[in-house]
């Protein structure tokens, strides 16, 4: 399945509220949600931008830089045909309203993701 645009870049940052300012103040890009230690916002064509600071855990794999997730029309064929690659995913799949997402590694190490439509996990 080809990829049809990026749909999710997310960043790590110890200056969260200074990169919440930028994005936010700056740069003009709508805040759609915010916590202690995540900032989310949402671009003009619906691209998702988040910021997470070093409290956030579950993003703790966040290493390389920027994490891009592509978006994709059959989420479930793409993940089949990277894993038929060898391709590594990290954690599991995540599923709200019909949209499925997971990260993986690329060949040099970068995190990346995919998303797009699929199936919720049998076991959640």
């Amino acid at each position: 399945m080809p990829v049809e645009t990026v749909a999710f870049v997310g960043m790590r940052s110890d200056r969260l509220a200074e990169m919440t300012r930028l994005f936010r103040d700056v740069i003009g890009i709508p805040v759609t949600g915010q916590s202690a230690d995540t900032t989310r916002f949402r671009l003009g064509d619906g691209t998702m931008l988040e910021i997470y600071g070093p409290a956030d855990a579950f993003h703790s794999f966040f290493t390389t830089g920027p994490v891009v997730g592509f978006s994709v029309g059959d989420f479930d064929a793409t993940r089949a045909a990277m894993l038929a690659a060898g391709v590594e995913f990290i954690g599991a799949v995540q599923h709200i309203d019909g949209v499925s997402w997971q990260h993986f590694r690329c060949p040099d190490g970068t995190v990346s993701e995919i998303i797009g439509p699929g199936t919720a996990p049998a076991n959640p």
